[in-house]
């Protein structure tokens, strides 16, 4: 019991401090575009993220990636704020990456485990919301 408390306030603590980071623009919230990291590549390739990115552990983000499945099989899940509550820290935005079609703006984020796991989520742009629309596991199922 003493060690799960312990991961949570950890990751509160994480989360806390990723609010407060550097104000480059954002906390990546459900009210903003703009996250806290960035990578910055030409295509999207699930494996780079920003060097300064607190790389969840690998059991915590197997944990955490089950949990995302069960909330997309159940349609809880709406918004990036969601899928940031669940692993605990915000995602990575994939800056030169957005797609569009039909008129949608389609967003990317990324979540890190540090044992090379991660997960691309797709977000629905609608205005400054991102509404969750996809995800894909590397690494793990």
């Amino acid at each position: 019991m003493n060690k799960i408390k312990a991961l949570l306030l950890i990751a509160a603590l994480g989360a806390s401090l990723a609010a407060c980071s550097t104000g480059d623009g954002g906390g990546g919230d459900a009210g903003s575009s703009t996250a806290g990291y960035t990578v910055e590549v030409s295509e999207l390739d699930p494996s780079a993220y920003p060097a300064d990115y607190p790389l969840i552990p690998s059991a915590d983000f197997a944990t955490a990636f089950e949990n995302l499945k069960d909330a997309n099989m159940d349609g809880s899940l709406s918004s990036y704020q969601d899928v940031a509550d669940i692993f605990g820290v915000d995602g990575a935005y994939y800056v030169n990456n957005d797609f569009e079609a039909d008129d949608i703006v389609y967003k990317y984020y990324g979540w890190y485990a540090d044992g090379g796991e991660s997960v691309l989520i797709t977000f629905e742009a609608d205005g400054n919301d991102l509404n969750y629309y996809a995800y894909a596991g590397n690494g793990i199922s």
